[in-house]
């Protein structure tokens, strides 16, 4: 097979990506700089990444950051030029004749295929990283997703595996990929139903060869989290968020965005020292409030209005760390409903009023992933009686647990609504809030309050 017009095509595709980037630096995120870096990297040995990326750390300062991608893009794509014409000249379409990229878009299945008919055509880089990516194969469907390798590079256990894996002897690594090529073999041929249990027993195997000690259920946690993790910061801090130029009510209005966030014990913390000094919100000087937009937007990271609501579709969560949503549409539903339900454990009983009653005033169903509806809710009167409603509720201590176990049939049926065909997440919707009006015993024309305007 003519590889020539595969091979011009990637080095028009690697030189634009080039120009497109550096073209976007400064319209960048701190994320998105990070993740540019973990995708490139991941494409390098070890030998090539302390060579480009001798002065880079995730806990730089972020302009310190934006000059060192900078400068490390086009390096990299002169690595990325050179593995193509070198892969050019390689005979045949085996796993040796693919480029570093190539691999990176290729699901683990393609890949343990092809290193079962050459079984020394990995580079000992290459093997760690794909033994890494069989720990992130919680289903089948992901084992045979292409874009899983691009989606772990996310997750601080994928870099943490790798370092595992690069501690252990050369013989050892060998007789790991020796231990498990039979065992992919095994599951292309196996039934559906077999198939989940070959799968964990290959992530097992990994596991037990790197004494990983979380389970594994846990590994897709900590999304972008800064690697390694438990460093320390740099002197120079990020920026803070820019509060120049809001008007006053801007101001306010951010306070009550930020602080509807927050937990009753965030909330003591942050607020407490304001109230001895001022008697209320309005009080507070125009400085004062830009200094406290900052400080709350600091400690919520990536928590938004929509964490509330967000959560079914796209993994943002509202206690623990959400989920990117390109990893979150790979996710089997179980794992997901798993994520959800430990983010409702962490939730207090004002987070659960919350989201509860988020999802009772969304009557049309693209009200739930609209901001500007989300945010008009503070400005409306039922918003926080209907959260006194369902707190007094379930206030007896008989019935403690009952506004839990609420926040769990609303997150269960909600992920359900989220999973349903588009034209039937409407109906679905409504029949969430009518379990919620009828355990509430609130009137059914709140149901539809289309109907009142």
């Amino acid at each position: 097979m003519d590889k020539g017009p595969r091979i011009e095509q990637m080095r028009r595709y690697i030189r634009t990506r080039e120009e497109e980037l550096l073209s976007k630096i400064e319209e960048m995120s701190e994320d998105q700089l990070r993740w540019t870096v973990r995708l490139f990297a991941d494409c390098l040995d070890e030998t090539s990444q302390s060579l480009c990326l001798a002065d880079y750390s995730e806990y730089l300062p972020f302009e310190r950051m934006q000059a060192t991608v900078a400068s490390f893009i086009p390096r990299y794509t002169q690595l990325a030029l050179a593995d193509l014409d070198f892969k050019a000249q390689v005979e045949g379409s085996g796993l040796n004749s693919l480029t570093e990229e190539e691999l990176q878009n290729m699901s683990c299945a393609e890949k343990w295929d092809l290193l079962a008919v050459d079984q020394e055509a990995h580079t000992p880089s290459q093997l760690r990283r794909e033994l890494a990516r069989l720990l992130f194969c919680q289903s089948h469907d992901l084992y045979r997703d292409p874009s899983l390798p691009t989606a772990v590079i996310e997750f601080p256990n994928y870099f943490e595996t790798q370092e595992s894996l690069a501690k252990l002897p050369p013989e050892d690594l060998q007789a790991l990929k020796g231990r498990i090529l039979p065992m992919t073999a095994d599951l292309e041929k196996a039934p559906a139903q077999a198939r989940e249990g070959i799968l964990r027993a290959i992530r097992e195997e990994v596991a037990r060869a790197i004494a990983f000690e979380k389970p594994l259920e846990r590994v897709f946690e900590g999304a972008m989290e800064r690697i390694p993790l438990g460093a320390k910061d740099v002197s120079e801090a990020t920026p803070p968020l820019d509060t120049e130029g809001m008007s006053r009510e801007d101001l306010q209005l951010s306070v009550r965005v930020l602080t509807d966030l927050l937990s009753l014990e965030e909330m003591r913390r942050e607020l407490s020292p304001l109230k001895d000094r001022y008697p209320s919100l309005v009080e507070i000087p125009d400085a004062g409030l830009e200094d406290l937009v900052r400080n709350l937007a600091e400690r919520l990271g990536g928590r938004t209005t929509l964490s509330f609501t967000e959560r079914y579709r796209s993994g943002r969560m509202v206690t623990r760390q959400s989920i990117s949503s390109d990893v979150w549409v790979l996710l089997p539903d179980q794992e997901r409903l798993r994520l959800l339900l430990e983010d409702n454990a962490a939730m207090d009983v004002g987070q659960m009023a919350r989201h509860i009653s988020r999802v009772f005033m969304s009557y049309q169903y693209p009200m739930l992933h609209d901001m500007t509806a989300q945010v008009s809710f503070l400005n409306e009167p039922f918003y926080p009686a209907l959260q006194e409603r369902i707190i007094g509720a379930f206030s007896e201590p008989s019935n403690r647990e009952g506004l839990r176990e609420l926040n769990r049939v609303v997150t269960v049926r909600m992920l359900e609504v989220e999973r349903a065909r588009p034209e039937d997440q409407q109906a679905l919707l409504l029949e969430v809030r009518k379990s919620i009006a009828a355990t509430l015993g609130l009137p059914d024309t709140l149901l539809y309050p289309e109907a009142e305007r």
